[in-house]
C-alpha cells in the first residue's frame, strides 16, 4: 500500500485557484494509484509555487512510486539540496532516496542478469560493475561480476575481482573451493621466450666484411677420358618379361589386424566396467542424498554432494569413449582380417631400359 502524499494546505497563503485546484486533482490521482499522473500534476504546482517544499516532496514520491526511479531520484536530490529544508521532511526524503538506491541496483542486476542468459559476458559485467557500485555490500554480486569477466576472457579483472570476492566472503562459504578453482584458472602463464637471430654486426667504414666462402663448381672430366668409344659395339640382349611372380603376404598387415582386435576389445571391456561402476555410484549418491524424517540431508554435505556428481559424470563419459573406441578397434581389426591376400607383380621393360613394378 502506497504512503499518502504529503498534503498542503494552499488556501491561507493566498495561492491561486489554479494551484488550489492542480493540488486537489494531483491528490485525486494520487489517492486513486495514477502515481505517473499525480507526479506530473505536484511538479507543475512546484514550478508555479517554489516555496511548497511538500510539493516537490510529493512529486518525487508519486513518481517514484511509478517506477520512473531516474525522474524521482532527480527530484529527492533537488529537494535535498535546499539548504534551510525542514528537517522532518529531510529526513523522510533522505530515507526514500537509500530506497532509490536499493531499487537502481536491483534494476541494474536484473540487467545484468539477461545479458548473462544472452551469453553477453562483457556487458554483464560491467552492468554487476554500476550495480555493485550502488550496493556495495552485495557479495554475492561481486562473484557474478568475476565470473562474467571470466566467461567474457578479460581473465586479469576476473583474477582481481576473485580476490576481492575471496576476501570479502565468510571463510566458511561454501563455494569458496568452486571459486578457487576458477581463480587458478585464471593465472596467466609466463610468456614463451622465442630465440630470435642476432642481425649482422654494421660495417665500419674502410673495414670489408670477410667473403663468404663459394663452394667450387663439380670437376669437369679430363681431355681425353671424358668419352671412351669402345672397339666393337657389343649388342644389348633383348628384354624379355618376366613371369608374374606372387608377392608374399605382408606380415605388418596381419600383426596390425590382430592388434587392433585385441585393443579394442580390451578398450571396449575396460569402458564396460567403468560404465557399471559410475552407475553404481550414482545410485548411492541418490540414496546419500535423501532427506531425513526432518527434511534435512545428513549423510553427505552440499559440497561432498557436487564433487562426487562431477567425478561420476567424468567416469561415465570415459566409460562411454572407450565402449566407442573399444567397438571401432575390433570392428576394423575383423575387417582387417577379413582382407584377400596381396595380388601377384609383374616386371614390365620399358623402351629406356626402365623395370616397372605393377600390382594386380
Amino acid at each position: 500500500m502506497s504512503a499518502p502524499a504529503q498534503r498542503v494546505n494552499a488556501a491561507p497563503g493566498g495561492k491561486s485557484k489554479v494551484v488550489q485546484a492542480l493540488i486537489a486533482a494531483a491528490q485525486k490521482e494520487f489517492d486513486a494509484g495514477n502515481f505517473e499522473r499525480a507526479g506530473e500534476l505536484f511538479w507543475e504546482i512546484w514550478r508555479h509555487d517554489p516555496e511548497a517544499r511538500p510539493i516537490l516532496y510529493n512529486a518525487a514520491r508519486a513518481f517514484q512510486l511509478a517506477g520512473k526511479i531516474e525522474k524521482a531520484d532527480e527530484l529527492f536530490g533537488e529537494l535535498l539540496a535546499i539548504t534551510d529544508l525542514d528537517p522532518v521532511l529531510k529526513g523522510k526524503a533522505q530515507n526514500q532516496v537509500e530506497g532509490l538506491l536499493v531499487k537502481r541496483s536491483e534494476l541494474k542486476a536484473d540487467e545484468a542478469g539477461r545479458a548473462e542468459k544472452a551469453s553477453q559476458y562483457a556487458l554483464a559485467a560491467g552492468l554487476w560493475a554500476e550495480a555493485i557500485r550502488l550496493q556495495p555490500k552485495k557479495i554475492a554480486w561481486v562473484l557474478r561480476q568475476a565470473r562474467a569477466y571470466h566467461l567474457a576472457g578479460q581473465l586479469q579483472l576476473a583474477l582481481a575481482t576473485y580476490d576481492k570476492y575471496l576476501t570479502a566472503a565468510p571463510a566458511t562459504a561454501e563455494d569458496r573451493p568452486q571459486v578457487q578453482t576458477w581463480r587458478d584458472e585464471c593465472v596467466a602463464k609466463p610468456p614463451v621466450a622465442i630465440a630470435t637471430p642476432e642481425p649482422p654486426a654494421p660495417e665500419r667504414p674502410g673495414e670489408k666484411l670477410p667473403e663468404k666462402p663459394v663452394a667450387s663448381p663439380p670437376d669437369r672430366p679430363v681431355d681425353g677420358y671424358a668419352a671412351v668409344t669402345p672397339s666393337a659395339a657389343v649388342s644389348p640382349a633383348p628384354d624379355v618379361p618376366k613371369p608374374p611372380v606372387k608377392a608374399p603376404p605382408s606380415s605388418d598387415s596381419g600383426l596390425g589386424a590382430w592388434l587392433a582386435t585385441g585393443g579394442g576389445a580390451a578398450a571396449l571391456v575396460g569402458g564396460v566396467v567403468m560404465l557399471a561402476l559410475a552407475t553404481g555410484d550414482k545410485a548411492d549418491l541418490a540414496a546419500k542424498q535423501k532427506p531425513g524424517s526432518d527434511g534435512k540431508i545428513r549423510d553427505i554435505t552440499h559440497a561432498e554432494a557436487t564433487a562426487e556428481s562431477q567425478r561420476i559424470s567424468r567416469n561415465l563419459a570415459i566409460g562411454w569413449a572407450l565402449s566407442g573406441v573399444g567397438a571401432v578397434g575390433v570392428a576394423v581389426g575383423a575387417w582387417l582380417l577379413s582382407r584377400p591376400a596381396a595380388g601377384a607383380v609383374a616386371v614390365v621393360p620399358t623402351g629406356d631400359g626402365v623395370l616397372i613394378s605393377l600390382r594386380f
